[in-house]
Formats: structure tokens, C-alpha cells, sequence
């Protein structure tokens, strides 16, 4: 009875395979019936026989439910809607929850029953599937209807011969999923028995939703709204189809009505026509010459309302489009993107397809979510990366304004005739889908590919060019290892170049250079920027599109706290909510045990700081970019993180932008001018000389005068007014003036500034900041002893802070004064018993451990002097991992209650030797978050002996001290303030 009255309702606007119908013959949502799950774990697959489209259906085996069908529809296991995936339900049901070990390969059945009217006998009746992954085998009252293995597409299955009108019908998916990833890596070949497969992410289930469509015989299938360089036209392709075995005279009907008032129709014309039998490709003009413009900053959209009007047949189809031209310009020397005859430099990132709870596709919501983010960090466009988007995603981008570039995913696993034509039909079902969107401007086929086209890649380029000749495509984005182009994009014509531009039927291998340089640095430092000539991402080259495909990994941890509200709320937890309710319970038992509450007023605020790292990273790289003036695309490595790896993204699986969005915002603003200073961290007295330029896409031009200031916590250092040409047009990055020079006086932070000002109006303005370290002469270093390795870095590291008056000494040779700075290893034959080294810290004197931590906590374990349960190495690059410190006398004159960001540059940087430890019984200075791991570690901490203490610290403070970088003063005053503070009582501080 639900069936029936949830089919009897019209619907005005229903989404399904690209198809919106708003009259009789209609096409009706069944997503929401009462659908369920059952996993048939006994159901053979693994031999199959694959068959790519077209199939015929009498050729196939039928394949029932090992339990039989009434059994089948007896169940009533797991009640769902749709889309949904075995995940969502049955993760972990074999008992293991780790990782993606609880993931469930092979058979699973989602089935309902539903009534079709009799009212219906007579009409073309199809299901309409918008995706399913990754075999679909539909069955109609227990016969084999349909069956498609393109994963992630839409296809329509004619269920009319089988259906029984007037009663209620079973429709049963028989979904097989034989593999897949959990990561970012489309590359890698699965098997599925002698088959391979083309790669992607390992989620089972109908993926989109379900429509159950009528029509007369004669109805359109597809209408495509073309975008041309004359901005207010567009083209009109429709499809057709006649089903009949008569020709029918008749007319279309084209209406165009505002998407936001669909009463103000601003469009009409028609065509007569004769619908031949099968296949008719229809053609229409329409030029708005008031057309309002869609753009990011103005997302217009239309809605194309499509009727045939025959003799005895009618249909109509709708179709949401937006008037846009994206295109690539060559002027003179140059050649650059733009959008609506206006240059644009596109700012994006890389999200590889993954959310939450069901794995693989968003709720309405969160959609709305992931393009808002987006806009609210400034960036103009995201890319679907190794993964195909979904049409949910895409409306919200036309509707809020964001661009997007998209790939199919695993395309470069299409190694041999199979998998290849499976690839490319994967990629051709996705330009059909969404080539009428105006938020979509770039096709990739396939990323990172490590070789030239093949004549199947070139026939496959030029096949996808022809279902969309209103776009730009390119062959691959790639990172060019050694054994490819010795290591770099060549500047010259190259196979790996291939594109085809918009309206050229010509495959071009010239005019779009493209490289990645995916891991990141773990932080923002100083070498990034060196002067208007040395920089990172600098480029020359005018001639052809420079884009950046993947840029900078730097791994932080989810908004946990976010992330369990939700949970708790929704009750939801699919394949990743009990991961992230461990992280977070891991994440708490530290804070409040080691007492960061304290210094952290939630655990919100300490991810975010962790976040903050790596937006400010990104921030002044893209600035970076904007200033060179030639990039024309960055593309932040990436988007949004989830639970196995991928921790460089942005947001994280909720879409929970993990830090302060402001940071990124600022360097993605239109109009501002980038200070540059070549040296952010150095020591009071020294100098860093500060660029200037103007970031200008707002067509500033003519004569102004910058206006700088220096000043740190005594006052104004520096002022100095310079008068400066500004360029405007498509010179969206200027240096403006070069080298002022910075000299602070006082320890902190010292601020530049910026205005540029004509007539007294501020039309621009910008800023930087140095952090300054004062070193002061130590003094009573006749207290201190040290102990060293053969390489004597230990002494080295003293003398580079002005402690030279100490002796060297070793665990047999205890020293008089109350320091003893150690860096050779502990014994390896521990003995339990007491020595003299212990009793001599018992006594009140301080052992203070810069290198080879790890070893020593092993040490003091076997010696029962603290808790120590092993130690995690910190990840890198999309695994990632960061300190964060509290406000202590160990930092003093220092940032704290932060992460390690610029400032500590010299011990955050992927290249030092980082490491965190299960500790307890100190008291921790500085955490450490490492990767996915469900818990927090020391890095540096304070173990009470006896009367006196160890200072057990893993930063690598040789490494950075070592180094002779300006940065590493902060290490130098991190060791300074643990040997004044071993010298000292905590009622001197």
C-alpha cells in the first residue's frame, strides 16, 4: 500500500541518470521504499564471465539467491533507502574493525517490491539507475532484466516485458563487488578471476538513486546544452528516440525559464520535425542576448524545459544549464585560461571521492557542505581526482558557483582490450552525464600516467572530444618520476602533453605543462621564498597553461570532536564512525591526563592549530603562484582526508574545514598585496630584507604610492613610501618594490605592513610577520657538563648557544655541577641496580637528553624509572603527523599552546627525525599526533628522580641546530631553556 501511494504521487522536479521530468510520462523516484540488504556470502563470482555494454540479456546466466527467492524476500535484515552500500551496514561484521580489514567483497542483494498501475500497460517502462558499483545484475519478479558493470555511471534497464501492471512487483540488484581501494591510489591492477579490472574505491552497493520512468514510444533520452565563445548563445542537442515502427510527424519545443523563478519564462521557439524510427539527434540555436551570466561570483542558472509534441506521442525533459564560456587564450607570448572572456588563475584541490558513513557518496547536506568550504577558504574551483564525481556534488557547484575538474578514476588500469574498453566507456558515460553543467570546465582522463598515449588513448581523446567539443580535456596530470622525461614536463611538444582544446578537432601535444609535486615539507619555511627570482613554483614560461596538479601534502588530524557530535546524533557510524569515536576517546585520555586542558580550552582548538599548518602553508604558496603571474593553476594536495590515509586533505571526511578558514581565505583574495619576507624566523640584530607585489584581479591600475611599516614591540622600526606603476588587465601578479629591510630589535613577533593609497583612498593592503629569537650570553655554564658521542655533536650544539665552559663527562664520571647534557647512548647490558648517575640525579641534578631518545626511555624503563611502552615514527606527506606545546619554562620566549608551525620550522620539517613516545609519569611538554593512530605521545618531557629530573626530549635539535639555518634559533633557545631551566627550582620560574 506504501508502494502504491508513494508511486501515485507526482513529482514537479525528480533528479535520475541526468533526466528531470515534470509530466506525464513521468518518471518517479523509488529510492525511498522500503529497500533491503542481505549479503549473500555463498553466491559464486569469482569466475564469472564479464560482458562490457551492449548485452544482450538471453545470453547471460541467471544467477539466483543461494537462499532462493521467497527466502530471499522474506527477509527483512537491514531496512535501508537508497543510495546505500554493504559498508554502511556491514563493516566489521566478520569481527574486525581495524583498518579495512571489516571490508566485505563479493554478493549482496538490495531488493523491494513495488506496485505499477495498470494504468501504465502500454507505455516504455524503464529503471533508471544514476550508479551502482560495481556489477548490477537487475531482476524484475525474479527474471534476469538487466545488468551493467560500468561502475559509478548511470544506465537504464526496460523492464516493460516484465512487469506485472495492476500488482505488486519484486525488484531485486544482485550487486558484486570483487575489490577495490580505500586510498588514494587508482593505479593499481585487481583482479577479478582472468579479468582485470579498472581500478577504484571498494565500496558495494547501488551508489545513486532509482527511477521508475514511463513514456510513450516515441521520447527524449538526453538533451545536451552546449556553452559557446559568444557567452548569451548556446547550442541544443537532443535525443530522440523512436521505439515505434512508424515515423511521426510532430514539433519541439524549447522554453527557458530563470532557475530561481520558474514562472518567468525568457525563452521560446520551436521546430517542426519528422521522429524517424530509432535514434534521432536533434539541433537548436538560442541566443539570450540578456542572458545573466553564470560565474563564482554569480552563479545564474537557467532551466531548458525540452517538449516533443506529436502526433500521437509526448514528452518533456528538463535540463539545468548556465550561460558560461571557459577557453584558453593565447596573446602574444602568453597564453592563459579564462572564464566569460575574463582571465582567471583556477586555485583548487584534489578530492579523491570518499565520506562518511557509507564511503563512497554525500547526503544532501554535506554536499552542500563540500562546495561552501570551498568558497569559504576562496578557492574557485575542486577537482574530482582519481574518482568520479556524482551529479549531487556538481548541482551544488553550479548553484553556490564553484568550477570543477573532473577525472573517471582508474582509467590507467585499462591495461589490455578488456579493461581499456571498459575504461573508456567509464569515461565517455561520464561526459555524457555531466557536460551540461557550467560548474565542470576540465576533463582529465587519467592521472599520473607514466607514459605517452597509446593510438587507443588518441582514438579515446578524440571520441570524448566529440560528445563534448565545449571543453577542455587533457591526457593525463602527472609527476614525471626519473624514467620519464628525465624527471621533468618538457617545455618542448611531447606525447605526454596531449589536449584537445575547445571547437579544435585537433589533438594538440603542445600549449599545457603540468607537473605535481605531491608531498609537502610538513610546514611553511623560510627557503620557500628566497627572492622575486627564487622562489618555490617560480616558472618563465609564458607560452604555454602552467598548472600545478598536485601541490604540498601535509597530513593533520579530523575536527574529532565535530565528527563524534554528528555521530551521536545521526547514530550513524558506517565504516569509519568507530574509528574516529577511538581517535578521539585516544585523543581525550591524553589531554586530560597529561593536563593540555589547561593550556588548550577544548580539543577542537588544538586540531585546529594543527590545521592551521598546513593552510598556511598552502596560503603562501599560492601567493607564491598569484605572484609570479605566469601559473595558471594550483591544486592543493588535497581535499578531504578519511580514515586509512589521505590526511593532507583540507577538510576532513564530515567536511569540517580543520583549521582557521581565514588563513586560506586571506592569500585567495582578489586584491591584496603580498609582503614577502625572505627570512621569517631569525635573532634580534639580524636582517630580512621584504618584498612587495600586488596580487590584482580587480583591474587596479595607473600610479599609487605603497605605503610600508615595520614595527615589533619597542615601536616603529621602519617606514618608507614608494611610488609604483600598477599594470592591471590580465597581470594578476606585479612586484611592486624589492628588498626593505627588516631589522628587529626586540624578541616576538615583528609585523610589515602595507597599503597602497592614492588620494587618500586605500585601495589595497597587506602584511607579513617575522618571529624574532633573542640569544643572551648564557652564564654558570661552569655548571654544566656534557657527554658525546665520537661525532661530538653535543659539544657543538653547546658552543653554537656560547656554553664553552663545561667539561665532558660520562655515566662512570658523574659530574660536580648540578647539568649534564647527554647525547651518547645508554648501556646496552642494563643492569637494574642503582648507579651512580641515578643517585647523582636523586641528589637534585638534572640529566637533560637531547638525542637518541627512544633508546634512553627504553633505558630508564629497564631501570624502573618511567612507564615507557615503545614509540611511533611521525608520518609524512598524506599521513602526516605535528608537536604541539604547552606554556612552560622549556619555552620560554617561545610560541605555545600551538602546534609547531612557521616558527618551529626548524624541527617541524618532514626531513628531521621525528618521533613521539608512550610515556607515563612525566609530565609532557610536547605532544605529538601521529598519522590515523588512535592516540596522542610525548616528544619532550619531564621525569621527576628522586630531588631532581630528566628532560627527555626526541626533537631533533642536532639536526636543526646543526643545520646553520637563520630558522634554527628557536632550537638553539629550546636547549638554552632546558639548561637554565635544569639549573633552576620550579619556585624560581
Amino acid at each position: 500500500m506504501k508502494a502504491l501511494i508513494f508511486f501515485l504521487l507526482l513529482s514537479s522536479v525528480i533528479y535520475g541518470c541526468g533526466k528531470n521530468r515534470s509530466t506525464e510520462p513521468a518518471s518517479r523516484d523509488i529510492s525511498n521504499l522500503d529497500w533491503y540488504i542481505w549479503p549473500d556470502r555463498d553466491a559464486l563470482w569469482i569466475d564469472d564471465t564479464l560482458h562490457l555494454p551492449p548485452v544482450s540479456i538471453d545470453d547471460l546466466p541467471v544467477n539466483e539467491p543461494t537462499c532462493g527467492w521467497d527466502v530471499l524476500y522474506g527477509r527483512e535484515d537491514q531496512k535501508t533507502t537508497l543510495p546505500a552500500t554493504v559498508e554502511e551496514y556491514f563493516w566489521n561484521k566478520n569481527g574486525n574493525q581495524y583498518g579495512i580489514s571489516g571490508n566485505y567483497k563479493g554478493v549482496s542483494w538490495f531488493f523491494t517490491s513495488l506496485n505499477i498501475p495498470q494504468s501504465l500497460k502500454g507505455k516504455r517502462l524503464f529503471l533508471d539507475f544514476e550508479s551502482v558499483r560495481m556489477r548490477a545484475e537487475v531482476f524484475v519478479n525474479n527474471q534476469l532484466a538487466g545488468y551493467d558493470l560500468i561502475d559509478g555511471t548511470p544506465f537504464s534497464v526496460d523492464i516493460g516485458n516484465y512487469v506485472k501492471f495492476g500488482k505488486m512487483n519484486r525488484i531485486a540488484v544482485r550487486i558484486t563487488d570483487p575489490n577495490g581501494n580505500f586510498n588514494w591510489r587508482d593505479s593499481r591492477k585487481f583482479k577479478w578471476g582472468r579479468y582485470i579490472t579498472i581500478s577504484s574505491h571498494g565500496f558495494g552497493g547501488i551508489t545513486g538513486k532509482v527511477f521508475l520512468r514511463s513514456a510513450d514510444s516515441v521520447y527524449i533520452d538526453d538533451i545536451y546544452v552546449k556553452n559557446k565563445p559568444e557567452v548569451t548563445g548556446v547550442d541544443v542537442e537532443v535525443q530522440l528516440d523512436n521505439s515505434s515502427i512508424n515515423k511521426e510527424n510532430g514539433q519541439m519545443v524549447y522554453e527557458i525559464y530563470e532557475k530561481q523563478n520558474l514562472k518567468n519564462m525568457v525563452y521560446r521557439g520551436e521546430q517542426k520535425m519528422i521522429a524517424e524510427k530509432g535514434r534521432n539527434q536533434v539541433f537548436f540555436s538560442i541566443d539570450l542576448k540578456n542572458a545573466k551570466i553564470w560565474s563564482p561570483e554569480e552563479p545564474n542558472l537557467y532551466t531548458l524545459k525540452v517538449r516533443w509534441e506529436g502526433e500521437n506521442t509526448h514528452d518533456l525533459l528538463d535540463k539545468t544549464f548556465g550561460f558560461r564560456w571557459f577557453d584558453i587564450v593565447v596573446k602574444g607570448d602568453d597564453r592563459y585560461f579564462v572564464l566569460n572572456n575574463k582571465r582567471i588563475v583556477l586555485r583548487t584541490s584534489i578530492s579523491w571521492g570518499f565520506w562518511p558513513v557509507n564511503g563512497i557518496f554525500p547526503i544532501q547536506r554535506l554536499a552542500e557542505k563540500h562546495i561552501s568550504d570551498a568558497k569559504k577558504l576562496g578557492l574557485n574551483m575542486l577537482n574530482f581526482h582519481r574518482a568520479i564525481g556524482c551529479n549531487m556534488v556538481l548541482g551544488e557547484a553550479d548553484r553556490q558557483g564553484l568550477l570543477y575538474y573532473e577525472e573517471p578514476g582508474g582509467y590507467r588500469t585499462g591495461t589490455d582490450d578488456f579493461s581499456g574498453k571498459w575504461a573508456q566507456i567509464k569515461l565517455l558515460r561520464m561526459i555524457k552525464r555531466d557536460r551540461s553543467h557550467p560548474s565542470l570546465i576540465i576533463y582529465n582522463m587519467q592521472n599520473e600516467i607514466g607514459r605517452d598515449p597509446t593510438p587507443f588513448d588518441i582514438e579515446t581523446i578524440k571520441k570524448a572530444h566529440k560528445l563534448d567539443e565545449a571543453r577542455f580535456i587533457t591526457y593525463t596530470s602527472t609527476n614525471f618520476g626519473r624514467n620519464l622525461y628525465d624527471g621533468k614536463c618538457p617545455v618542448d611538444s611531447a606525447g605526454i602533453k596531449m589536449n584537445m582544446v575547445p571547437y579544435s578537432h585537433d589533438v594538440q601535444y603542445y600549449g599545457y605543462w603540468d607537473q605535481h609535486h605531491a608531498g609537502g615539507p610538513g610546514c611553511y619555511y623560510d627557503g620557500l621564498y628566497n627572492s622575486p627570482e627564487d622562489y618555490l613554483r617560480y616558472t618563465s614560461n609564458s607560452k604555454e597553461i602552467v598548472f600545478y596538479g598536485e601541490e604540498g601534502a601535509i597530513g593533520t588530524p579530523p575536527q574529532l570532536p565535530l565528527i563524534v557530535k554528528e555521530i551521536n546524533s545521526s547514530g550513524k557510524q558506517g565504516w569509519d564512525g568507530v574509528h574516529f569515536i577511538n581517535m578521539y576517546d585516544g585523543y581525550d585520555y591524553f589531554l586530560k591526563n597529561k593536563g593540555f586542558y589547561s593550556f588548550f580550552p577544548d580539543m577542537e582548538s588544538l586540531i585546529t592549530s594543527m590545521g592551521n599548518v598546513a593552510l598556511y602553508y598552502q596560503g603562501r604558496i599560492i601567493e607564491n603562484i598569484r605572484a609570479n603571474n605566469l601559473v595558471d593553476g594550483y591544486v592543493v594536495n588535497g581535499w578531504e582526508s578519511e580514515k586509512i590515509e589521505n590526511h593532507s586533505g583540507i577538510v576532513d571526511e564530515y567536511r569540517n574545514i580543520k583549521g582557521n578558514p581565514e588563513i586560506l581565505a586571506y592569500y585567495n583574495q582578489p586584491v591584496y598585496i603580498a609582503v614577502k619576507a625572505r627570512n621569517k624566523v631569525i635573532e634580534t640584530g639580524d636582517t630580512s630584507l621584504v618584498d612587495f607585489y600586488i596580487i590584482n584581479e580587480t583591474n587596479i591600475r595607473g600610479t599609487y604610492s605603497l605605503q610600508v611599516t615595520c614595527t615589533d614591540s619597542s615601536g616603529v622600526l621602519n617606514e618608507a613610501t614608494y611610488p609604483v606603476d600598477i599594470s592591471g588587465g590580465t597581470e594578476y601578479g606585479q612586484l611592486l618594490t624589492d628588498g626593505f629591510r627588516v631589522i628587529p630589535h626586540s624578541p616576538g613577533y615583528c609585523q610589515i605592513t602595507a597599503r597602497l593609497v592614492r588620494n587618500d583612498v586605500v585601495a589595497a593592503t597587506g602584511r607579513d610577520e617575522i618571529f624574532c629569537v633573542g640569544i643572551e650570553p648564557f652564564v654558570g655554564d661552569q655548571s654544566i657538563a656534557y657527554s658525546d658521542d665520537s661525532t661530538n655533536t653535543v659539544r657543538k650544539m653547546l658552543s653554537s648557544t656560547g656554553i664553552n665552559n663545561c667539561k665532558q663527562s660520562s655515566e662512570d664520571d658523574v659530574p660536580q655541577g648540578s647539568i649534564l647534557v647527554t647525547g651518547w647512548d645508554p648501556p646496552e647490558k642494563i643492569s637494574r641496580n642503582q648507579n651512580a648517575l641515578f643517585d647523582w640525579i636523586m641528589d637534585g641534578n638534572t640529566l637533560i637528553i637531547i638525542k637518541n631518545a627512544e633508546k634512553w626511555a627504553h633505558y630508564l624503563n629497564q631501570k624502573e624509572v618511567i612507564d615507557y611502552r615503545g614509540y611511533v615514527v611521525i608520518g609524512n606527506v598524506w599521513f602526516g603527523g605535528n608537536y604541539f606545546v604547552k606554556d612552560h619554562p622549556l619555552f620560554k620566549d617561545l610560541p605555545v599552546n600551538c602546534a609547531f608551525n612557521w616558527e618551529y620550522q626548524s624541527l617541524a620539517l618532514y626531513k628531521r627525525h621525528r618521533i613521539g613516545m608512550r610515556l607515563e609519569g612525566e609530565e609532557c611538554v610536547v605532544g605529538v599526533q601521529c598519522e590515523h593512530k588512535p592516540e596522542l605521545f610525548t616528544a619532550v618531557g619531564i621525569i621527576p628522580v628522586g630531588r631532581g629530573k630528566i628532560i627527555l626530549s626526541s626533537l631533533d635539535l642536532e639536526g636543526a641546530i646543526l643545520s646553520g639555518d637563520k630558522s634554527s634559533v628557536v632550537a638553539k633557545k629550546i636547549l638554552m631553556n632546558y639548561i637554565e631551566y635544569g639549573l633552576k627550582n620550579e619556585k624560581d620560574f
